[in-house]
């Protein structure tokens, strides 16, 4: 028996093919997480991951999802076994021995904010990589080698750093923990490779960061300025003030605090979005795939459009929209990345590193699953 021929190197170009039938299938997962009280939604987020999956293109050949609702639903069981459950039974004991207003009860309370922050980059790495382990091309598949606690404590540290530098260090740790995740992402037994410096990003940062504070110093003023105006601050504050004047008062600064959630909501997010449009493109080119650079053709106005369309989505159909968000925001990654060269796809073998059996309990508890 003679081998097959070897293939050249291809060049890899990604396109979204959009299918029928994703309208029917919102519908139904919809009906049916109704019906069974949110727990089918483990296999409604795997029906939505085979759509969308299949309608991305690699060289004309699509993705394939192998993921099970099972497999979701069990991971979510053992979290809430073995993690959720004895903390809320610690809380109510503790609740039915020393009572609810005992100062013990705040030491469950903090552990359970402790554990978030510290496991939260492990329920994002560890959904990565199962998603990453059901998502074929070719019959071979991707995966995440590396350590998932390793990450989280890494994640934790950025958070932390984050914080006490009033978001400065968002370029570098950002950088940094897009390096740890890149670097231990497989397709087959090929590495992706990230390499690259976080200084380019902060020009950009430091542009947005200005601009957020005086936008909020901005609003802040003209709401105030606006309240200091107003004709029954002197009554509310004299012997003469009635219930009307009262009523008067505490309804306009509801208004006046909706509309600063409502600007500081809409403009601050446009501000950042050419941050987040500059990392975007910066991390695709510190990123390499068999050596060849991707390229990622995303603009702030492009990123603005996405999230505005997205948020009316979500609005507008009460969250029921949830697949065509999903949808538009893979369709606009896909639209705009490409491959700069040529890869030798041919002498890619399968994996060896082992399949997870259960799917991302953590990453559901914490909401963080992504797609």
């Amino acid at each position: 028996m003679t081998d097959l021929p070897q293939r050249p190197p291809e060049r890899l170009t990604f396109t979204y093919v959009p299918r029928k039938g994703l309208m029917k299938l919102t519908i139904v997962n919809f009906l049916l997480s109704l019906v069974t009280f949110s727990i089918y939604r483990f296999w409604a987020k795997t029906n939505v991951r085979h759509h969308i999956w299949s309608c991305v293109h690699i060289n004309g050949e699509p993705l394939e999802y192998t993921g099970k609702g099972k497999e979701l639903f069990l991971g979510a069981l053992f979290v809430f076994l073995f993690l959720v459950l004895p903390i809320v039974l610690c809380i109510a004991l503790i609740g039915l021995i020393y009572g609810p207003e005992s100062p013990l009860m705040i030491i469950p309370q903090m552990i359970v904010i402790l554990m978030v922050y510290l496991f939260w980059g492990f329920a994002i790495y560890k959904a990565r990589k199962y998603q990453l382990s059901r998502t074929q091309w070719r019959g071979i598949r991707g995966t995440l080698a590396g350590s998932a606690m390793t990450y989280s404590l890494l994640y934790f540290g950025s958070l932390m750093a984050k914080g006490m530098s009033l978001g400065w260090a968002t370029p570098v740790m950002n950088t940094v923990l897009q390096e740890q995740i890149t670097n231990d992402m497989r397709f087959g037994d090929a590495a992706f490779k990230f390499k690259g410096r976080a200084g380019p990003l902060y020009p950009t940062y430091a542009i947005c960061w200005v601009l957020s504070l005086v936008a909020f110093i901005i609003i802040v003023s003209l709401i105030a300025a606006s309240s200091a105006s107003a004709d029954f601050w002197k009554d509310l504050f004299s012997d003469s003030g009635t219930p009307e004047t009262i009523d008067k008062a505490v309804s306009y600064l509801v208004a006046a605090f909706v509309i600063f959630l409502l600007l500081t909501a809409l403009i601050i997010p446009m501000l950042w979005a050419v941050y987040i449009a500059k990392e975007l493109r910066t991390f695709a080119d510190y990123t390499r795939f068999d050596g060849v650079p991707f390229k990622l053709d995303a603009t702030a106005g492009s990123v603005i459009w996405l999230a505005f369309i997205n948020l009316v989505i979500l609005i507008f159909t009460l969250g029921i929209g949830w697949p065509y968000v999903n949808q538009r925001t893979v369709k606009f990654v896909i639209d705009r990345l490409s491959l700069e060269g040529l890869v030798d796809v041919d002498r890619i073998r399968q994996s060896q590193v082992p399949l997870d059996k259960r799917g991302e309990g953590l990453a559901d508890a914490f909401d963080v699953g992504g797609l």
